[in-house]
């Protein structure tokens, strides 16, 4: 399993890295503060799986240059003994094929550390000479179906007494906030809210607002609230994955159309729908994790809401597509406020995160090597019960949906599809979870005959007709 790590690099005043660019890739690159000296040479490439970013500030070359040929062969004239750290940017899974001269290691900094598809070449010399490390794509094979005895002995599985139950939830949601958030929900202070932008819809009026969810990090938000609203209406939080503008608040899902026009089917349907910005693949504050960060602001966007006369703070639902489905886990998980959810298209195993998916090119943001080893997704999903939730999955989804057509995989992202038996074991495990607490008819597992997407109509059904029942 692979380990993510912050990468923060120490660099010292009064040196130059200088990076030669003898071809078109990378125009333009200028000079950055380093640790000593240094060059690095690229040469131009045809097909290879990765790339070095020279403009990338944390670049640091100790003692060494280094060239890149045509193969994928870094070759380093090293000066004097140190620790280096190259910066690539990769189309596929990475592997150190071979290496001399110099030890070095691979590190992921998908997480937020470095950036999308970005990893941490970590090189380190020990006497002058000449080094060389390899690089390759790893290769593309079917990934293996995952042992029911293997699954059955993961850390996190919970206990089958109901009583037990109830403990390990509390003990494992405090876990995940911690782990999450470094060390657990930081004070909340004054959301400085202001409105930005009115948008007239003909059903319902969208806001922008601006709103501080720490004390040194601010965030946007839409809020959609119907027009003519007699009482208090329903709120539905929405968070989007990849598939939508990354770091922003995307006022197009309130269209028909977009990859997360469920915003749109709700508001246009009475309820308000609330989106706070998500998917910026900066870390911003130390020791926190990407979801950790998004999952805050989400938080507190959520008071924001509550405190306006239209809402109903006994009314809340989530709904989220992809990476933002395991945001929408978060919230059920961690806050009480939320009372239903329909997750789309992501609920699966590490097992086939690992086994099947291509990272990169697909981005999990870091989350897979955070919580793998001591987290499985079913109980991951399990911290929501007994509320009412809704798995969806696209049959046209190869990424997600169990026994999908594997004609529609693209090698390059997946290399199979996951098998039905799979699903069905860590799907079985969050059954049984709702089945302890007396509550299996709060849990519905719905296939529709689209993609990677929400099927607004059987979401709306869903969640609706439980704000119906409890008005």
């Amino acid at each position: 399993m692979i380990k993510y790590h912050f990468i923060l690099p120490v660099l010292l005043l009064g040196t130059t890295l200088t990076f030669l660019q003898p071809d078109i890739l990378y125009k333009g690159a200028g000079d950055h503060t380093g640790a000593t000296s240094g060059k690095i040479q690229v040469n131009k490439r045809d097909t290879l799986p990765f790339a070095l970013q020279p403009k990338h500030p944390a670049n640091i070359l100790d003692g060494c240059t280094v060239s890149l040929n045509n193969h994928g062969k870094l070759s380093f004239n090293i000066l004097k003994p140190g620790k280096s750290l190259l910066v690539l940017k990769a189309s596929a899974p990475l592997i150190i094929v071979s290496q001399s001269g110099v030890s070095a290691r691979l590190k992921p900094g998908w997480d937020g550390t470095l950036g999308y598809s970005l990893y941490a070449l970590y090189v380190e010399t020990s006497a002058p000479g000449a080094g060389t490390v390899e690089l390759a794509a790893e290769p593309v094979q079917p990934g293996l179906e995952q042992p029911q005895e293997e699954f059955n002995a993961r850390t996190s599985r919970f206990p089958d007494n109901k009583n037990q139950f109830v403990k390990w939830q509390k003990d494992y949601r405090e876990r995940l906030a911690a782990l999450l958030m470094n060390g657990g929900f930081p004070r909340k202070i004054p959301l400085a809210a202001e409105v930005t932008e009115n948008i007239g819809y003909k059903s319902f009026i969208l806001r922008r607002v601006k709103y501080q969810s720490q004390k040194d990090r601010s965030n946007t938000l839409l809020l959609s609230v119907p027009r003519n609203v007699k009482g208090r209406v329903p709120l539905l939080i929405t968070l989007h994955g990849h598939e939508a503008t990354w770091g922003e608040a995307d006022s197009g899902a309130f269209r028909a159309g977009h990859p997360d026009d469920f915003c749109a089917y709700f508001a246009e349907r009475g309820w308000a729908v609330l989106q706070p910005a998500t998917m910026n693949h900066t870390l911003r504050q130390p020791g926190w994790t990407l979801q950790g960060e998004w999952t805050w602001d989400a938080i507190v966007a959520i008071d924001y809401a509550v405190s306006l006369p239209d809402i109903d703070p006994d009314q809340i639902a989530v709904c989220g597509l992809s990476t933002g489905g395991h945001l929408a886990m978060n919230l059920l998980a961690l806050d009480d406020r939320v009372r239903a959810g329909v997750i789309g298209c992501v609920l699966s195993t590490w097992h086939h995160y690992h086994e099947r998916m291509r990272i990169p090119p697909h981005c999990d943001c870091g989350i897979s090597g955070q919580l793998g080893d001591w987290l499985e997704e079913c109980d991951w999903a399990a911290l929501a019960a007994p509320k009412p939730v809704m798995f969806q999955y696209g049959r046209k989804d190869a990424c997600y949906c169990p026994g999908a057509d594997p004609s529609l995989l693209d090698p390059d992202w997946n290399t199979s599809v996951m098998p039905e038996k799979e699903f069905k074991m860590m799907f079985s495990e969050v059954e049984r979870a709702y089945q302890m607490n007396g509550n299996k008819s709060n849990l519905s597992l719905f296939f529709h005959d689209e993609g990677h997407r929400v099927n607004n109509e059987a979401a709306f059904k869903f969640l609706n007709s439980l704000i119906l029942r409890h008005k």
